[in-house]
């Protein structure tokens, strides 16, 4: 790709994350693209995280964002459509707090206030990866080291946006450029049927599933995300 033809992807975090997710992937991407990644370590509304986004973001760009930040970025695009080129939504849903799912976050706050962010990421980290992502202790400490990065009130601030989230099915309908949606198949917390269900209401959009990932599928597949990532673009770049 010429200098020119460079466009910006900016990658959105999601819950207790940071750079350390999408670096591996966007490092492979540098070459050709300028990448961004932007974590929300201290804010509790999916609102205001967008907005931080938006606010230094350039006028033009790709947008890609991982579970909770997969929500973010569709809030991103509720404020600036215009801005953006095409969407990436990775391991992430549209559906508004089920049933049992404050109980279920407020079980994980316990254990972070009473034993602290590691026996959180204890109860928190393994059901979200792959079978063979848990073997690789390079990998485990690297996420546990993120995590542990993370205080119980960040946290807090976190769940609490993510519990009172705005309503965002009835926005899918209008998104018009292309859309990459991005699940795996061993994610148990963001499964492929939900990203399937999204697939319908979003016009120009098309879905990918990585084998062998789980819900942390940009970390625990970082060169299967590039290329997917970077094939999309090429596909819809004029």
């Amino acid at each position: 790709m010429s200098s020119q033809a460079r466009q910006h992807i900016i990658f959105l975090c999601g819950l207790l994350c940071d750079k350390a997710v999408w670096q591996s992937a966007a490092s492979q991407l540098h070459d050709d693209f300028d990448c961004s990644i932007f974590s929300f370590a201290g804010f509790s509304s999916l609102t205001d995280m967008a907005q931080s986004v938006v606010s230094k973001a350039p006028d033009s760009f790709i947008l890609v964002g991982h579970s909770m930040g997969g929500r973010v970025a569709l809030e991103v695009y509720r404020q600036c459509p215009e801005k953006i080129n095409m969407l990436g939504l990775f391991n992430t849903g549209v559906h508004a707090p089920k049933e049992g799912e404050a109980a279920g976050r407020q079980k994980l706050l316990d254990i972070a206030d009473t034993e602290g962010m590691a026996a959180a990421a204890d109860a928190w980290l393994p059901p979200m990866m792959a079978n063979a992502s848990l073997q690789d202790q390079h990998l485990i400490q690297a996420l546990y080291k993120m995590i542990t990065q993370y205080s119980s009130e960040q946290f807090h601030a976190q769940i609490q946006a993510l519990l009172q989230r705005p309503e965002v099915e009835s926005l899918l309908p209008s998104i018009d450029i292309p859309t990459l949606l991005v699940s795996a198949d061993e994610d148990r917390w963001s499964p492929v049927e939900q990203h399937e269900a999204m697939l319908e209401h979003i016009t120009n959009a098309e879905l990918s599933v990585i084998q062998g990932a789980g819900h942390m599928a940009p970390v625990e597949k970082p060169q299967e995300v590039a290329t997917i990532i970077r094939e999309f673009i090429l596909k819809y770049s004029v």
